[in-house]
């Protein structure tokens, strides 16, 4: 059995930010290999900085293959940049319009001889021969935003560095400044946890890096564009020929984040390395003798989670079993089965599938502790409620005034029994939080990068574009009832004609995202509200619509540590903007679990809502779904309704689907 390596790392980029810690990353990875699994010094090749081009990347690639017979171990990793771009390949491409890159040496958006596209490492996977056990490592960002700052005067090279100097999160940067100090680090203003870097010089060994690379603007506009030129038959034979993500690979992949993350760069255990790199050598010198990949890359997941990373290393496929690095598969009976997974059909199981199953048993371990404020039962839920009621209503993006919400509750109100509707209508509540991302309000217009923002708000309105056609599409082969599609309807997607809700009010919600002072000040408006209530040991019943869902959520998760005696016995999620996956990623905490204050989540969503959908299908921990209900009052033109009117059907007067047979039903349930 033959074991070769090819490792490669770039500290020292030509045109784009340096980083620090990915040449540590290929002495971490050579040291491992060689003192655990017996690799050779000579069969391990190294590359760095100016070294890594693709020329040199095909050179290692082709010296791997060579000769390999099955049974050989060939590794293959990268640690650098990470990014995308606009892809090229039409209808055959990607269904994002974007192909991920490894950034290499002399990166530059306009020569593809700097750049490694996810399209030429899967052509490389085609070479592997039969037998060959074959392992990919890759510590960079795949895609996503990326965290920047508003950059100051600096010379280029200072301005790159700090274009990709991303905070992660402020825990992050805590945890990991913390972890300085332990050391023996000093600290000062720059380093306190929270502060932004303002100059170049404060981009020290404190600060925790993005491996990640934005992409220009003029990138962003060919996606934008691209997105938008897609037909209805595009969309359409899409949606209906698109399959999920377990298909056979040939090769095993270890990345370092998810495909909308950011891998970190970091000073840990005295210098820099790569989170995923560091600890991932970790968890497999600590695994034991069996050193199986689905056993690391849980432990390496908790380890990150420990540390502070909001990261998620990614194991590819799934179900791999097998030792890391190959050369001998884990048995499917004996001891190896119990440790490992017990049975063929749960290694067949898919991630999201195990993400909903593990939020499944988190419930049922909640319901068992003592924990109460980890608890839904019904016991608790009837003395809460016996304590009085009340109502919350929390409204989505767009200027909303005081009183917005008097219309959604005549609507509702007459199915209520007299006496909800008595002390629902006399504990009501708004919380309103549009001022604080409303455009007249400069001061924390400031907070966000200008390139940034228009970036973020290019994709969000791509997304919510792909969103209303693949739910036209989707309501075309509904009509047609055999899942074809009408020959007559094809050409370009009239997006404009469907009138997308909140797209001119999509800035509001990327300030949201992007500046940590607007979301906290909006979070405050619904923790204000709700918070007061709990105190009074309410039984509230919470209305959350559109992107207002996300703020909600957050709030709940938020005060969950202060124990409240209160519950919200129904949270109400109506178009909500959790089902996109894009937002759902962005979540503070992003691990979909129902908040535990909360007895029923319920989801609704209706035909012609491409804002909302499911959120099972976005890894929520949701009790109830009713999705695809008949858009009220919204007329239907072509074999689908307006997005618009859908998203407002929830609460027009005359709406007993919602109102009377979801809203009012589940409210006089005890």
């Amino acid at each position: 059995m033959a074991s070769r390596a090819f490792l490669s790392g770039i500290n020292d980029y030509k045109t784009i930010g340096d980083l620090r810690g990915c040449i540590n990353d290929t002495h971490s990875l050579r040291r491992l290999l060689v003192d655990e699994f017996g690799f050779q010094t000579d069969h391990i090749r190294v590359r760095t900085d100016a070294e890594v081009t693709k020329s040199e990347l095909n050179k290692g690639w082709k010296w791997l293959l060579k000769g390999a017979k099955p049974g050989d171990r060939l590794v293959f990793h990268f640690s650098g940049h990470g990014s995308y771009t606009a892809d090229t390949d039409g209808e055959a491409g990607e269904a994002d319009f974007r192909d991920e890159l490894l950034c290499l040496y002399g990166m530059d958006w306009q020569d593809p001889d700097t750049f490694m596209l996810d399209d030429e490492l899967r052509a490389w996977t085609e070479q592997i021969p039969d037998g060959v056990d074959v392992t990919f490592v890759l510590d960079c960002c795949h895609s996503g935003t990326g965290t920047r700052f508003v950059a100051p005067d600096l010379s280029r090279a200072a301005k790159t560095d700090f274009l990709t100097a991303g905070l992660l999160s402020l825990d992050d940067v805590a945890a990991e400044r913390d972890r300085v100090d332990a050391s023996g680090g000093t600290r000062s203003v720059k380093d306190q946890p929270g502060v932004r870097p303002t100059t170049a010089n404060q981009i020290d060994r404190h600060t925790v890096l993005a491996r990640f690379a934005p992409p220009p603007i003029d990138v962003q506009v060919a996606i934008t564009n691209a997105t938008r030129s897609r037909s209805f038959r595009d969309v359409f034979e899409q949606t209906r020929t698109r399959g999920g993500d377990d298909q056979e690979m040939n090769h095993v992949l270890w990345s370092g984040c998810r495909d909308d993350q950011t891998s970190a760069d970091a000073f840990i255990g005295g210098d820099f390395h790569g989170a995923f790199t560091y600890y991932f050598c970790d968890a497999i010198r600590k695994s034991g003798a069996d050193r199986n990949a689905s056993s690391v890359i849980s432990s390496l997941r908790s380890r990150l989670r420990e540390e502070r990373f909001d990261q998620i290393p990614q194991l590819e496929p799934s179900s791999t079993v097998s030792v890391v690095f190959g050369g001998k598969k884990i048995s499917d009976g004996g001891d190896a089965e119990s440790d490992h997974g017990t049975s063929s059909e749960l290694a067949q199981i898919s991630s999201a599938d195990w993400k909903q199953l593990l939020a499944v048993l988190q419930q049922i371990a909640d319901q068992l502790s003592g924990n109460q404020a980890g608890t839904g039962r019904q016991g608790d839920t009837a003395g809460v409620r016996a304590g009085g009621g009340a109502l919350v209503y929390v409204h989505g993006i767009c200027e909303h005034p005081p009183h917005f919400s008097d219309a959604w509750w005549d609507a509702m109100s007459p199915f209520l029994n007299s006496h909800n509707r008595q002390v629902l209508g006399a504990n009501r509540k708004e919380v309103l939080w549009s001022k604080h991302v409303s455009k007249t309000n400069r001061e924390l217009s400031r907070e966000v990068d200008p390139v940034q923002q228009q970036q973020m708000e290019l994709m969000l309105e791509a997304i919510l574009e792909e969103r209303m056609a693949r739910e036209a599409a989707e309501q075309i082969a509904e009509r047609s009832g055999d899942r074809g599609i009408d020959r007559d309807v094809q050409g370009a997607v009239p997006r404009a004609a469907f009138g997308i809700p909140g797209l001119d009010c999509v800035d509001d919600f990327v300030k949201y995202l992007s500046s940590d002072r607007i979301r906290r000040l909006v979070i405050d408006e619904c923790t204000n509200v709700v918070r007061p209530l709990l105190q009074q040991g309410k039984s509230i019943e919470l209305v959350s619509h559109s992107w207002g869902t996300v703020v909600a959520y957050e709030a709940l998760r938020s005060l969950e540590r202060e124990a409240l005696p209160g519950r919200v016995h129904n949270w109400f999620t109506v178009g909500a903007a959790l089902a996109i996956k894009f937002v759902a990623n962005r979540l503070r905490p992003d691990d979909g679990r129902k908040p535990r204050m909360v007895d029923h989540w319920i989801n609704v969503n209706a035909r012609g809502d491409g804002v909302g959908g499911s959120l099972i299908a976005t890894g929520m921990q949701v009790d109830r779904e009713f999705l695809r209900l008949d858009p009220f009052g919204c007329s239907s033109t072509f074999g689908f309704v307006s997005p618009a009117c859908a998203h407002s059907s929830y609460f027009k007067s005359g709406n007993r689907r919602v109102n009377r047979d979801i809203f009012a039903n589940a409210i006089e349930q005890v």
